[in-house]
């Protein structure tokens, strides 16, 4: 406390000379907003070590909002406090993507503009400067409330009084015509019978309020912020980013807890990576060339068809004398310029002199630095090309895979660099002197992520060492290192934690790692400790240094390495000079060696990859409907998230729907799970008839289309419930009335560079909405009645792919229209029924295979001759039309069922 109150002593010291500057002097400045730099990044610290609740009341502006004790005067309000003292509008304007849009904030109460009027700016300017604020708000937020605090008549600036009032009139106006921006006036009440401001709400400065302005305040704004509705649903809030800055990850608590969760995280990794089945390995036929002896080991390169149409390319380094069997190492270089032909030229010197470096060759080629020690310690090492980096060739490192039917089919770089991983393991474990029973990985950034990636889902690995990449800041910032699914839930402490109970020790720098001794290896100590092998994992930063690779960190690889693979070298071990090869002498393709024909740039690579996947699908159909299930249910599980728990209902109405209907109760609830979903729901039933069943009808109009425009019952509708049934819908995620909390930050902006960015850690729409039918029909008791599941609208792809997840004695009959829907049709990245991996996975057809048979009509199928096929094993339970489903057509189908 007593720290806290010397930091406000301080900062409210440093804002009063701001105040003082003369007007001159702050218009040289440089950058006008870098004063608060400070301040920001304090708020931002309190945001990673607290995060905040999206959907909560945001104060804004300058010190009357920072002094106003939130806790005191509005006690239970959420309410998030983000004023620095001195500011104007306009730099809350400037610091707007930083305090305002993370938060999504349903409300937000700004007190400025003082501050600017005595800082010369015309109430115009103040006007303009607050109008372009509301207008972001209203962009990414259309339908958070703003309240503005009118500019207070002050004392101590009593003279600013008629540009105070002139201000307060234009913002007066803009309220008047916007329904989401309200004027709160305290002019009128701090005015006292002599027209001057009233003493008793001032602090002693004549400028700041007293305890009884704050309560005058407070007392006016609450019945404003009563009236505005809490946004509860957890997902209305600003979408996961690969640069958050803390992605927290807490692990499971008992041994048998993490080894489910490893296998769920496990297949999600493969899945992300269009590695679920793993494909089969076609022959290597490797082609080593060109050994050059340095002495006490050889460097040879090497190229091998890691799949049909691809290569791997890379070099060899083995020691000069071999006894025996030896250790084999993986190095995947990472996104050092060139790769493996790395050379820092103008740069070393810097590494030499901060002692990054000992010498000069390891300050110009720290890549080979690594490889040639390693040799020198005894073990063979691989050191490959990340795609499109040195050799490899014809694909380019970050294009050709970054549209929507590439995420349909899974199809993506990061896939397919990890496969170059796993068959480079091969390529090693082919070697004859390499001892498969000591495989290690290492590898740096880029180089990092390949690392923990393959040790996570290949066991042959025994020892890895992943640098400056594992931990709970940025995840990974190229597309190699991001994938659809890839992420949700976890990060890539999660993925470090699945190589548990194996050795692996990591190296953190001045970069997104640098916490990762307290953030980070708490948690994979936590996991390792399961096993009762706290030991076998270690991390060290090292602060010092930027994103690296260096001797330093490379030397506490070198000597975990000596340990865990049995290396028997008396240490402790350090780097050695050498003198490196050249760009010329490592590169593998040359005029003896060309590039092989076959070797595909990305577009006919994909075609190929396509054509094996519909190859690989039908394989599956054709065989045991267990084995599909495991293989399309394994990835459906990632892909839809069907589990939901924790369900639990809150009706909010219960009444009769209106005088013409009287013998009908209507129920208006809000049904919510453990992912935080609010859902509304309306539930229409006889009060008269004896339950016959339950009728669930979803449309992607949310529950409105149970109703005629002038609000009536359907008349369809009404001959359901008149039958006994109960009658249930829900506005899904963002469709009915939840579709009008939407802001842009909600709406699904996808990445155009690539949505993996966005799907890697957050769901797909789609799935969202699936996951809402689930909740809501697992949500109904009376599991003893009929229960009917109809979808008309877009939400028929939603309801068939929820029913995938529904075991089949709990559903009497399931109607949907398609509307022709295909996911051969989405063409675009932003459609809001992409749903990647679908395509892989058989695409609609494919995936309502899983579906347990009982009765099931789909309308508005575009591919009939598809769904015969993959649904053959329902025979008379099947239903399948082109034709569109109208309501008449429910309701004889329903009553036709009795």
């Amino acid at each position: 406390m007593i720290r806290f109150l010397y930091m406000l002593t301080a900062v409210g010291f440093i804002f009063s000379i701001a105040a003082k500057a003369p007007a001159q002097d702050q218009k040289k400045t440089a950058d006008p907003f870098a004063r608060w730099e400070s301040n920001i990044k304090a708020f931002e610290a309190d945001d990673k070590k607290h995060p905040k609740e999206p959907g909560q009341v945001l104060f804004i502006g300058s010190s009357s909002i920072r002094l106003w004790d939130l806790e005191k005067w509005f006690p239970g309000l959420d309410a998030i406090n983000r004023g620095f003292g001195g500011s104007e509008v306009a730099d809350s304007l400037h610091f707007y993507d930083r305090i305002v849009k993370p938060y999504a904030p349903r409300a937000i109460v700004m007190y400025a503009g003082d501050n600017d009027l005595s800082r010369e700016k015309t109430p115009a300017q103040v006007q303009a400067d607050f109008k372009e604020f509301v207008t972001k708000v209203h962009k990414d937020f259309p339908d958070t409330q703003i309240i503005f605090v009118a500019i207070k008549p002050s004392i101590k600036r009593w003279n600013l009084i008629e540009k105070v009032r002139e201000a307060n009139s234009l913002i007066i106006k803009m309220a008047e015509s916007d329904e989401q921006l309200t004027f709160l006036d305290i002019d009128t009440p701090m005015i006292g019978e002599d027209e001057m401001p009233k003493k008793e709400f001032f602090a002693k400065d004549g400028l700041h309020l007293n305890d009884a302005g704050y309560k005058l305040w407070s007392d006016l704004l609450k019945p404003h912020l009563d009236a505005i509705p809490a946004i509860k649903d957890a997902r209305f809030k600003p979408l996961r980013n690969l640069r958050d800055a803390y992605h927290p990850w807490s692990p499971p608590t008992t041994l048998a807890a993490w080894e489910k969760e490893a296998e769920r995280i496990r297949r999600q990794v493969l899945v992300s990576n269009g590695l679920w089945p793993l494909p089969e390995k076609t022959p290597l036929e490797p082609v080593i060339s060109k050994k050059i002896d340095r002495g006490d080991h050889t460097v040879q390169n090497v190229y091998f068809r890691s799949r049909p149409g691809h290569y791997v390319t890379g070099n060899l380094y083995r020691p000069k004398n071999i006894e025996g069997k030896i250790p084999g190492i993986l190095c995947p270089h990472g996104h050092w310029k060139d790769g493996r032909f790395y050379d820092a030229e103008g740069g070393s010197q810097s590494q030499l002199d901060q002692g990054a470096e000992e010498f000069a060759s390891g300050a110009h080629s720290p890549l080979q630095a690594r490889m040639v020690q390693l040799a020198r310690m005894g073990t063979v090492v691989f050191h490959y090309d990340m795609i499109g980096y040195a050799d490899s060739q014809p694909l380019d490192h970050r294009t050709g895979f970054n549209d929507a039917d590439a995420a349909l089919r899974l199809h993506n770089l990061m896939g397919l660099q990890t496969w170059n991983s796993i068959r480079s393991l091969d390529f090693l474990e082919s070697l004859p002197e390499v001892d498969t029973d000591r495989l290690a990985v290492t590898g740096a950034s880029g180089g990092g992520t390949q690392t923990m990636i393959l040790a996570a889902i290949d066991d042959r690995v025994d020892v890895t060492f992943p640098a400056v990449m594992v931990s709970t800041g940025m995840q990974g910032g190229c597309v190699c290192e991001n994938a659809s699914y890839l992420r949700q839930g976890v990060n890539n402490i999660a993925f470090a934690a699945l190589f548990a109970p194996k050795p692996q020790s990591m190296s953190g720098a001045d970069d997104w790692t640098i916490e990762i001794e307290t953030k980070g290896l708490p948690e994979l100590k936590q996991v390792y400790s399961l096993f009762g092998k706290a030991d076998n994992i270690e991390a060290k930063a090292f602060p010092q240094f930027k994103h690296n690779y260096n001797q330093v960190a490379r030397e506490l690889m070198y000597n975990w390495f000596n340990e865990h693979l049995d290396l028997r070298i008396d240490g402790p071990i350090q780097q050695s000079d050498f003198w490196p090869l050249t760009r010329e002498q490592l590169t593998v393709f040359n005029d003896k060696n060309p590039l092989p024909d076959d070797a595909l740039a990305a577009a006919p690579l994909r075609d190929l990859m396509t054509k094996e996947d519909q190859e690989e699908f039908e394989s599956w159909l054709k065989g045991d409907i267990a084995d599909y299930r495991n293989i399309v249910g394994g990835a459906a599980e990632v892909m839809l998230k069907p589990e939901v728990s924790d369900i639990e209902t809150e009706y909010t109405t219960v009444r009769q729907d209106s005088e013409a209907t009287s013998d009908i109760t209507r129920a208006d609830g809000i049904v919510t799970n453990s992912d935080g979903a609010h859902i509304k729901t309306v539930s229409l039933s006889s009060e008269t008839k004896e339950p016959a069943g339950f009728v669930f009808w979803f449309d992607s109009a949310g529950n409105s289309h149970l109703f005629k425009d002038d609000g009536a019952i359907k008349d369809e509708v009404l001959q359901l419930i008149q039958a006994g049934y109960i009658v249930v819908s829900a506005d899904l995620f963002m469709t009915g009335d939840s579709k009008g909390r939407t802001q842009s930050a909600l709406d699904y902006p996808i990445d155009e560079k690539y949505p993996g960015y966005t799907y890697c850690y957050n769901t797909p729409l789609l799935t969202e909405r699936v996951r809402d039918i689930l909740t809501v029909i697992q949500n109904s008791s009376q599991q003893d009645k009929k229960r009917f599941l109809v979808a008309t609208g877009d939400a028929g792809v939603w309801q068939l792919l929820a029913r995938t997840a529904i075991p089949g004695d709990k559903i009497d009959q399931t109607i949907v229209d398609l509307n022709g829907f295909s996911f051969a049709n989405v063409t675009t990245i932003d459609d809001p029924n992409l749903l990647p991996g679908a395509l892989k996975f058989g695409g609609l057809p494919g995936l309502a295979r899983l579906i347990e048979p009982s009765p099931l009509a789909i309308f508005g199928a575009s591919k009939k001759d598809d769904f015969n096929k993959t649904l053959s094993h329902f025979k008379e339970n099947l239903i399948l039309s082109s034709e569109p489903l109208t309501d008449k057509k429910v309701v004889q189908m329903i009553l036709e069922s009795e």
